[in-house]
């Protein structure tokens, strides 16, 4: 089950994400990793409908980078592009200073 992820972006606009099944395998590669405390919140909490307050969201993006780099230096195959795109969500909610809504869908 998929889990949906949106913000506000002004007074009617959202901007969406999503964290689909075939991301999950790949984010659980660092499950309980010290080095990634937000992810590993973010993966404990997945089907909670948790929301993600904006320092937790800069966290997060902070970590896929450091997930990304990891991944490579790893030559570990992984789905760049979704992992990117979560990146780029988490760091336009965290500048816009938006909490990050979740629904399982």
């Amino acid at each position: 089950m998929a889990l949906n992820m949106y913000f506000k972006n002004g007074i009617i606009r959202k901007t969406r994400c999503q964290i689909s099944d075939e991301l999950v395998p790949a984010l659980y590669q660092i499950h309980d990793n010290a080095s990634f405390p937000q992810l590993t919140w973010l993966i404990d909490n997945l089907y909670d409908n948790p929301q993600i307050q904006p320092d937790t969201a800069q966290a997060l993006a902070d970590e896929m980078v450091g997930f990304e780099k990891l991944i490579l230096s790893l030559h570990l195959p992984f789905p760049r592009v979704p992992l990117q795109k979560m990146q780029s969500f988490f760091m336009q909610a965290a500048t816009s200073q938006q909490i990050i809504h979740t629904s399982n869908g």
